[in-house]
């Protein structure tokens, strides 16, 4: 989720222009899975150096294609720590698809 400061940004040409040219780079697949033996198709395109409100106008940054790293939603929640392994309550765990479901007795 696009937070208040990049909201423009990520609506903008030269984003477009960046995330279609790492999509290709990067076949279109996770580089993380790819880097574990796994061929998993990449949604998103991230940012390895964050965003930040200093940053968001500097190329090198926002659009350069060493910054930006094609990945599955799973990836991207774990770049970001949104998943992680135990991180959940008794009964509950994440799903292949990264959905907190609960778990059968």
């Amino acid at each position: 989720m696009a937070k208040d400061f990049s909201r423009a940004f990520y609506s903008s040409a030269d984003w477009e222009r960046a995330r279609d040219a790492a999509l290709t780079r990067d076949a279109h697949l996770c580089q993380h899975c790819l880097q574990q033996g796994e061929i998993t198709p990449a949604v998103m395109v991230h940012h390895i150096i964050e965003l930040t409100p200093a940053n968001i106008s500097d190329p090198s940054i926002a659009t350069d294609p060493s910054n930006l790293v094609s990945l599955c939603d799973r990836c991207h929640k774990k770049v970001h720590g949104w998943i992680r392994q135990g991180a959940t309550r008794k009964g509950l765990a994440f799903d292949s698809d990264g959905n907190l479901i609960a778990l059968g007795d």
